[in-house]
């Protein structure tokens, strides 16, 4: 590490060690339910290793192996620590084992997963039939997410402990042996194991196995042989036991083999039969797969002995066009491009100093010229490399092209200029360029596309003409970016070498015959002078001068010669009969015409490739006449190279379409609804949770108002003996602890050393929870006395409800009041959060940061990116690998947060004030955290800055970490398959069977990208719709799941998964912990299609009519009886109906951030709710340094090169696979482990300000769903490589006809519902009235919401010219409801009706 990069470290953990030490004071003045702060630090991995498994010594133990050995043989190296007593406490046997076994697992697995913790539950000692002893490892299904290699290598750890504490080897008996063999089958059918043994592997390793692998029951199935052993506690399949044997130890021998020929204490002969394959497969086995082998070796030798491909192709070579990104057209999310549409996006390699992985830089004119649709931050679904793109600000490639009102044809490079001229655009011709950089297609497998004909290569390929490229760019009189016509063509001419991109047209984008008209114009053309005049070429020898001020070339007007010019991307005046080029002299040079306007060739004269060369479009592309044919010739550049004096290279061959996705994000983080305090108050609050209110609150006349029961702890202090709910004594101050208290006899119980509290006598797990009776205004009134504020202070004060954590200990109230005045909200573990759409940044100035160059001097950026002083604000500077740049939301945010701590600490805690901010810059230089979406270790930040758009941005290896929330395998849901076949089943069935090549992360999680041809119900913000899946995945279970009773069905889902619940005002996302009984959840009917209908009845419609509602009956944490739960990736709207209910799916490319004095003080564990999924999302350790080899690949994968090699250019034209170039590229991989791997982020383009554009998306600005669809539709009129009429279908058919025939269900459904006193009935009650009080019924979906959306159908159908088809679809269903709502009885008939 280089000593720069050390003194930032140390710089961090300085200021980190100071807010320590205040909160570790604060927190000793008691009131929290521990004394002190609960997020450990870890330096390293050592240090994570050490905190997670909370072994005191392994941490520097691990750092003095680290530098001499692997980490495998690292593990190895600690058994002996553990066995001789030098690392770890442990007076049993069995302890020493258990204690080296979870350390191997956490040392492999890097101290970031649960799996060293609830993968191995315990380690016990048995006794086998002869008498002797030998280790039994109890595994559970989180060892899943260890992975195979550190699951087998724990069973070798545990072995080499036991030889080392000379124990026994296990002698399994034979109804064990048979028993793994039919435990294993039976798992791998009802879960589905990555690899799955033979009945003889299984067995032979059971066989032979020194260590009883043995594990808890998962599952309903049981095995019908081998049933109830002793020595095995269910007939069920042991989960944690199958992972093991088949993915560790039958998957991983050759891997273990390795360190087993290393230990002399341990051999595992039987191991080489394994590999060999000798066991467990027969012959015929064998021979297929040598037949396979050969098979492989065939293909491989076939393609090298093919052929050469012709000398003359057809056309250039061109990447397929790709519609996936396509389906399911979201409403009001504009399409820029259809599939590599002429005058859509051309792709640029390279790599902006604000770009990254998962980004494509797009120029900032662009982003205005869209009518403000796109904004830094917001998603873009493209066509490739990869799915999705964060949009980022790149001002040094091309802007867009665009026509004018009144003709004029310009290139836009400047954002000014594009804001003033958008009301006069037309047409916008040409979208610019479209940056990606080569990690992208490493990352996504994707093949490299043709390159644009840039800059950057033609430099190149001038110095590879001869030409002193470096003393042309050293001099003052050359600009090699933007040269002269003159300068270009004498360079192109004197060197043999291909023209300038800057005047190199579009050649490839017009067919011969639009050449031959354009050089038939400029055979009829003038050269006019600036006075009006017309020079005659013959004689004056200027009009030809490339560099002459005051010449322009003057052509016949026509449709076919603007077309031309337009396609060309020629800029260009006209009037009615004129058509005027300022810089003509290229553009006739290149047609083969001389200075005088003179050619010496004819169409007859172009060689026959070049005049058929190029194909029209594919006939089944969008936008192609149904009566179209395939033509030749459409592709002029082979001609362009037989008539031009100098070579022309194809200027933009790929194009890439794609269309808006989710808009960026930049707003508090709230529990839903928002809360200050986690103090219960239960019902009495009211739906508004409101403290006040829950003080005046009695259940009836004769009760005490503020007398509220609820759950909370039972706990005693240990000084004074004071039995109470609160963490702080109120007798003493001291710090309370949990009393644990049978439920069955109501003995106290002590927890043993693992934590658990089991009653001896009944064998039940004791409480540490009781019900109590709170007197809330007491309560509430102290509070204020406390903290020395009154009710003014604030507007409300909201509770939650009930606790939901294990021991159930509440927040002192005095917090929240303190929250509610500086009016910032508690997450679920006491913090305060603010989520950001995350963006990546390698290099920044301080003038768009808004910061001083002095103030980024005090941080430690003395020199900018080439080494010289910083001095000025302009000057670039590289971003360190933990600064972050904040929203001006988040840092308003953080100031409200601030103040909070400040008051916090003076008021509550009696301290001083620690932040003292007055306005934002103060909050430069200052620690935050930063945390990705449901993981479970922040990472300690430090602000340098703040920008106006919606996004936070950081370096890329800050972003690098995301994990998903998932489903029960039971989970039903209909979807469409790849056949275009409705199916009703479990999500289990849907993700197995099409994990066909799937990838798997650090975390055990299997995900499979799909190709959009699955799709599933979906609930947009117009109504149900449809929606491709764009991935599926299969994770490690939690512990526990959310199980929600909804009517007569349940769904189980994970803990914090997304959840859509109907509010006062419209769907909210909720997670599944948060639910309560009498929510009302948006139902699924079958609505979009007749031939489905995946429940029985709808219920309450919602308050908008997009879909009815059903409430909840109850929720409830359960025990996972299943070792997988699965996801889907849903396109777009991350939403998708299961079991008859729509609920959401997590977004990964956000982060929130929280401000380190807020998290040290108000972190508490106990908060968290009692399952598994309630500790993620929280911060249960920080990391105070980034390693970059702990990260995710994803961020590996980018280049860091200042420029692009020639070689890497002529590549993508050849479509080769990314890893064919890898030699001649740099990504931040091979800088990995070197004292580099902090620094030199080089990049290939800069942006003058990375906020640059719009600061939100038009999105987030138009109002209603009609006016961001209405604008969706125009710009798509506006955009020439947007067919119109197809973006209209597409809105029609995944939004209106949906929602159209979805609500007429709901309405023909409905129940009905009394306005008194709320009851619903299913069928109106024949009195009219109420059954329960009498009181007036009245439906629950009107004919409002029915047909809300029918005439603008109607309309959007003719204005933008859909199929007549579509048309009488539309027409069909407004006679259909007009049938529904017309009364037939007043109708009035004419005579005409009865002939």
């Amino acid at each position: 590490m280089r000593e720069a990069d050390e003194q930032y470290f140390e710089t961090l953990e300085t200021q980190l060690e100071a807010a320590f030490d205040v909160a570790e004071r604060a927190k000793e003045r008691g009131g929290d339910p521990k004394p002190e702060v609960e997020i450990p630090t870890a330096r390293d991995m050592a240090d994570r290793v050490e905190n997670i498994l909370g072994i005191d010594g392994v941490a520097e133990r691990v750092r003095e192996l680290e530098g001499q050995m692997s980490r495998e043989e690292a593990a190895l190296e600690l058994v002996e620590d553990f066995v001789e007593g030098t690392v770890g406490d442990y007076d049993s046997r069995e302890g020493k084992v258990e204690g080296a076994v979870r350390t191997a697992v956490a040392l492999l697995t890097e101290g970031v997963v649960a799996a060293p913790i609830e993968g191995i539950d315990r380690v016990e000692l048995l006794e086998n039939d002869d008498g002797t002893e030998f280790i039994n490892v109890y595994y559970a299904g989180p060892i899943r997410s260890a992975g195979g290699t550190a699951q087998a290598l724990s069973v070798l750890v545990a072995d080499y402990a036991r030889a080392l504490l000379g124990i026994d080897q296990y002698k399994a008996r034979e109804e064990e042996i048979g028993r793994y063999a039919e435990e294993i089958d039976l798992y791998d059918k009802d879960t589905g194991l990555q690899y799955s043994p033979k009945e003889k592997e299984t067995k032979f390793i059971a066989e032979h196995m020194p260590i009883m692998l043995d594990g808890e029951a998962t599952g309903d199935e049981e095995v019908s042989g081998y049933r109830d052993l002793e020595r095995v506690d269910s007939n069920s399949p042991r989960g944690g036991m199958c992972l093991v044997l088949a993915e560790g130890i039958a998957l991983k021998a050759p891997k273990i083999q390795r360190y087993t020929r290393n230990l002399d204490e341990v051999d595992w002969p039987w191991l080489q039969d394994l590999i060999d394959g000798t066991i467990g497969k027969d012959e015929a086995d064998e021979g297929d797969s040598a037949e396979d082998a050969n098979g492989d070796d065939a293909g491989e030798g076939a393609d090298d002995d093919g052929g050469d491909e012709a000398d003359e192709q057809a056309g250039p070579p061109r990447v397929e066009p790709a519609d996936k990104y396509l389906r399911d057209l979201i409403a009001g999310r504009p399409v820029f491009s259809h599939p590599s549409k002429s005058g859509g996006f051309r792709l640029r390699y390279g790599r902006s100093r604000n770009h990254g992985f998962a980004t494509a830089g797009v120029h900032p004119a662009t982003m205005h010229l869209v009518d403000d649709f796109l904004a830094t931050g917001t998603q873009i679904k493209t066509e490739r490399p990869g799915k999705a793109a964060g949009v980022v600000p790149v001002d040094t490639i091309e802007g867009p092209t665009v026509r004018l009102a009144n003709g004029d044809v310009r290139r836009i490079d400047d954002a000014e200029e594009a804001l003033a001229v958008r009301n006069g655009v037309e047409k916008i011709l040409d979208l610019g360029e479209y940056l990606v950089n080569y990690g992208e297609f490493v990352e996504n497998n994707h093949p490299l596309a043709p390159a644009s004909y840039t800059v950057e290569w033609w430099e190149q390929d001038l110095a590879a003409a001869g030409a002193d490229v470096q003393a042309m760019q050293d001099s003052p009189h050359i600009d090699l970016a933007d040269p002269s016509a003159e300068e270009a063509i004498e360079w192109a001419t004197e060197y043999d070498a291909p023209l300038h991109p800057k005047y190199t047209y579009l050649w490839h984008d017009v067919s011969i015959e639009q050449v031959c008209a354009l050089a038939d114009a400029v055979e009829d053309a003038q050269v006019a002078q600036a006075d009006g005049a017309y020079a005659d070429p013959e004689m004056d020898g200027t009009a030809g001068d490339a560099h002459s001020d005051d010449g322009a070339l003057v052509l016949p007007r026509s449709d076919a010669v603007q077309q031309t010019l337009e396609h060309l991307l020629i800029g260009h005046t006209q009037d009615e009969e004129t058509i005027t080029v300022t810089d003509w002299v290229p553009l006739v040079r290149t047609l083969g015409f001389s200075r005088s306007l003179e050619r010496d060739w004819t169409r007859e004269d172009l060689s026959e490739h070049a005049r058929t060369y190029g194909e029209s479009e594919s006939l089944d592309a969008i936008g192609v006449a149904e009566d179209a044919e395939r033509e030749d010739g459409q592709n002029a550049i082979k001609a362009i190279n037989e008539v031009a004096p100098f070579q022309v290279r194809e200027r933009a061959p790929t194009r890439i379409g794609n269309r808006m996705g989710r808009p960026e994000k930049s707003e508090r983080r709230d529990l839903s609804p928002a809360v200050h305090t986690l103090s219960p108050i239960g019902e009495a609050g009211g739906a508004q949770r409101d403290v006040a209110k829950a003080t005046k609150h009695a259940d009836d006349m004769s009760d005490t108002p503020g007398q509220v029961e609820v759950e909370v702890a039972r706990r005693r202090c240990p000084d004074c003996g004071t039995e109470t709910h609160q963490a702080n004594c109120a007798e003493c101050s001291g710090t309370t602890e949990p009393v644990y208290v049978c439920p069955d006899c109501e003995a106290e119980v002590e927890r043993d050393e693992s934590g658990r509290a089991e009653c001896g006598r009944c064998e039940t797990l004791a409480s540490p929870t009781q019900y109590k009776v709170l007197d809330l205004q007491e309560a509430y009134r102290d509070a204020l006395q406390n903290v020395g504020e009154r009710e003014t202070a604030f507007e409300q004060l909201k509770a939650v409800k009930g606790l939901t954590s294990e021991e159930k200990v509440p927040e002192p109230m005095e917090k929240g009041i303190l929250r509610a005045k500086h009016d910032v909200s508690a997450f679920k573990d006491g913090t305060v959060r603010y989520d950001m759409t995350d963006l990546p940044v390698t290099a920044v100035r301080a003038s768009e940061l808004d910061v001083s160059a002095e103030r980024l001097r005090g941080l430690g950026y003395t020199e900018d990116i080439h080494g010289d002083p910083l001095t000025h604000e302009d000057q670039l500077v590289e971003l360190k690998v933990q600064d972050i740049v904040l929203s001006d939301g988040a840092a308003e945010h953080m100031l409200q947060t601030a103040r909070f701590v400040d008051d916090l600490l003076e008021q509550y805690y009696g301290l001083e004030r620690f932040y003292e901010f007055d306005d934002r810059e103060d909050l430069v230089g200052e620690l935050v955290f930063g945390m990705a979406p449901h993981t479970s270790a922040a990472t300690v930040g430090r602000v340098v800055g703040f920008t106006s758009a919606a996004v936070g941005y950081a370096h890329p290896y800050f972003h690098a970490a995301k994990r998903r929330n998932c489903f029960h395998p039971d989970t039903r849901l209909w979807y469409e398959d790849e056949n275009d076949d409705w199916e009703y089943g479990t999500i289990e069935e849907l993700v197995e069977s099409r994990l066909d090549d799937p990838q798997e992360d650090d975390f055990g999680t299997l995900v499979q990208e799909l190709d959009g041809d699955l799709t599933v119900s979906s609930l947009g913000e117009n109504g149900p719709c449809r929606q491709p899946v764009d991935a599926v995945s299969k994770h490690p279970a939690p512990d526990h799941l959310v199980e929600v009773a909804v009517g007569d069905r349940t769904l189980r889902v994970t803990p914090d998964h997304t959840m859509l619940r109907a509010g006062p005002d419209g769907i909210e996302e909720v997670p599944a912990s948060d639910l309560a009984a009498g929510d009302d959840l948006p139902a699924y009917d079958g609505g979009e299609t007749t031939t489905m209908t995946a429940r029985g009845e709808a219920s309450t419609a919602a308050t908008d009519g997009a879909a009815p509602t059903d409430t909840v009956e109850a929720v409830e944490y359960v025990e996972s009886d299943v070792d997988h739960v699965y996801c889907l990736t849903v396109a777009d709207t991350h939403r998708v109906a299961v079991e008859g209910t729509y609920v959401g799916q997590c977004d990964g490319d956000e982060d929130c951030v929280m401000l380190l004095m807020d998290g040290l003080l108000n972190f508490s564990k106990s908060y968290l709710p009692n399952q598994r999924g309630g500790q993620m999302d929280a911060p249960l350790v920080m990391s105070s340094r980034i390693d970059p080899s702990e990260i995710d690949d994803e961020a590996h994968n980018m280049d860091i090169m200042d420029a692009y090699p020639r070689e890497f250019y002529e590549a993508t034209r050849e479509m080769k696979d990314p890893t064919e170039v890898e030699d001649v590229m740099k990504i931040a991989e091979e800088t990995l482990g070197t004292d580099r791997e902090y620094t030199e982020f080089r990049h290939t383009h800069d942006t003058a300000n990375i906020a640059a554009g719009p600061d939100l998306s038009a999105y987030k600005t138009l109002g209603s769903m009609e006016d961001k669809m209405d604008a969706q539709l125009e710009i798509s009129r506006k955009l020439r490589a947007v067919v119109e009429s197809d973006v209209a279908e597409r809105i029609i058919e995944y939004h209106f006809l949906p929602d159209l025939i979805g609500n007429l269900r709901a309405f023909s459904r409905q129940e009905v519902r009394c306005l008194d006193c709320g009851e619903s009935f299913r069928r109106a009650p024949l009195t009219g009235d109420c059954r329960e009080c009498g009181g007036r019924v009245n439906l629950t979906v009107h004919e409002g919401s029915v047909n809300k959306y029918i005439d603008t159908a109607i309309r959007v159908a003719d204005e933008f010219g859909a199929r007549d088809y579509t048309k009488q679809r539309l027409k069909i269903l407004e006679r259909k409801i007009e049938s529904v709502f017309e009364n037939d009885h007043n109708k009035q008939s004419g005579i005409a009706d009865f002939m």
